[in-house]
């Protein structure tokens, strides 16, 4: 039974992904810094800004200026795996502005709609 029960513990700690996996080796653009790799899950606007936050001091989602600014470059960036990508710019109560990063398209989207998220950090 103890076999069992630590088996199941370690599972789900296995299931969850650190800081430190979705940071990694920053990558420094104009004055943000971005993390390595997305946000594991696809969230909606309001989780992925909170999970952003979570990555450690002054972590966040970028504005809709910054994700332009990240598209152009993602290329130097690398491991952009994913479609649309949230910014932290919101257009109205109910919608934010995404980037489609499989062509130069911003646009809204349903902050209740699950999207991509990169977290950024301002340089000091």
């Amino acid at each position: 039974m103890k076999e069992t029960t630590v088996l199941i513990i370690l599972l789900f700690l296995g299931s969850f992904t650190s800081s430190s996996q979705i940071i990694g080796t920053t990558y420094k653009l104009n004055n943000i810094e971005i993390a390595q790799f997305d946000l594991p899950d696809e969230v909606t606007w309001y989780n992925a800004k909170r999970e952003c936050k979570e990555l450690g001091k002054g972590w966040r989602l970028p504005t809709k200026d910054e994700l332009e600014d990240i598209y152009n470059h993602k290329e130097l960036i690398g491991n952009f795996v994913h479609t649309n990508y949230w910014s932290s710019s919101s257009f109205s109560s109910d919608y934010a502005w995404m980037q489609m990063f499989t062509h130069e398209f911003i646009a809204i989207s349903l902050k209740e709609g699950y999207l991509n998220a990169r977290a950024v950090k301002t340089i000091d």
